[in-house]
């Protein structure tokens, strides 16, 4: 087990644990009882920070085009999709991570390795629906990759990153991969291409949902990466600067105008990218829509 996983796993069973012991001790109630108020508990907590997490990017969102509103009804779907994913990536991706993303694939054959690379605060378990929906596919050539720590410089999960790449190509005898990658990830695969090399060992660059040009939401924690997400940040400024006109290998930016987590929403766009905007899809339900799914084969079939 990652010690990334570990703590993750760690600080769901410390809340478990703190509300389950209060609800015994301090109001008398039953083991199962306690333990159901603490889920209760966790699942509310998560929900209601999701509805203000809609609320903040409503607040500073970018202007959609008339084609990619959703009503109040599509509205309503968007919120509570979004509010399950929440649950299940935090209830279930990311507590099994160690079980549920088996070991790395025999990939001495023809197809080029595809590395997954997860956002703020999450694990290689984010990726469990897309990696079955592209193994029913016929790419298994699949892997992930767990960076740590949560609150991190961006450059220093970079050469995480570049060390896993490595790894890949010694044992798959390619030599190059296709990257992966959700919010901050992007960022993450960005700086590897950029400033250490990596364009000589991606073959392209798929991202889902990344803050390109910052997020709003990155100004509510302290930490070296959320500091650099912010929207002007000097670490995204040069970031964007050194890119240039184009991305140094080919890129696809996939995006949600109506993301609760990347706001203004047009942040998803990057210059130079192939940048596929999307309705009605939350950040975390990236990992679960048949549409974002559709759009990343097809765009993994673009490099075959």
């Amino acid at each position: 087990m990652t010690s990334v996983s570990a703590r993750l796993i760690t600080s769901f069973l410390i809340e478990l644990a703190t509300v389950g012991l209060a609800a015994r001790y301090g109001w008398g109630w039953s083991v199962p009882a306690s333990l159901g108020c603490a889920v209760a508990f966790m699942v509310v907590l998560r929900v209601g920070a999701t509805l203000l997490s809609f609320a903040l990017s409503e607040s500073f969102r970018s202007p959609r085009p008339l084609s990619l509103r959703v009503g109040l009804r599509g509205g309503l779907r968007l919120v509570a999709a979004e509010a399950w994913a929440v649950i299940r990536v935090f209830f279930v991706l990311h507590p099994l991570e160690p079980w549920i993303n088996k070991p790395d694939p025999d990939t001495h054959g023809d197809d080029v390795p595809v590395l997954l690379v997860h956002g703020f605060f999450s694990n290689g378990g984010y990726w469990r629906p897309i990696k079955r929906y592209l193994c029913r596919h016929g790419i298994r050539a699949v892997y992930t990759v767990n960076l740590e720590p949560a609150f991190c410089d961006i450059d220093v999960l970079a050469h995480q990153l570049a060390q896993r790449v490595g790894a890949i190509l010694a044992a798959s005898r390619h030599t190059r991969v296709i990257l992966v990658a959700h919010s901050m990830g992007g960022l993450v695969c960005r700086a590897y291409v950029q400033r250490l090399g990596g364009d000589r060992h991606t073959a392209r660059l798929i991202t889902l949902g990344t803050p390109h040009a910052g997020t709003v939401h990155a100004r509510l924690l302290p930490g070296p990466n959320l500091r650099q997400m912010r929207p002007g940040s000097d670490w995204l400024t040069t970031l964007n600067r050194e890119q240039g006109p184009r991305p140094k290998v080919p890129t696809t930016s996939i995006y949600s105008c109506h993301d609760d987590i990347v706001a203004p929403q047009d942040s998803g766009a990057l210059r130079g990218a192939a940048n596929k905007p999307v309705a009605g899809i939350g950040h975390l339900e990236m990992t679960f829509s048949p549409i974002i799914q559709r759009l990343l084969l097809t765009a993994l079939a673009a490099e075959a």
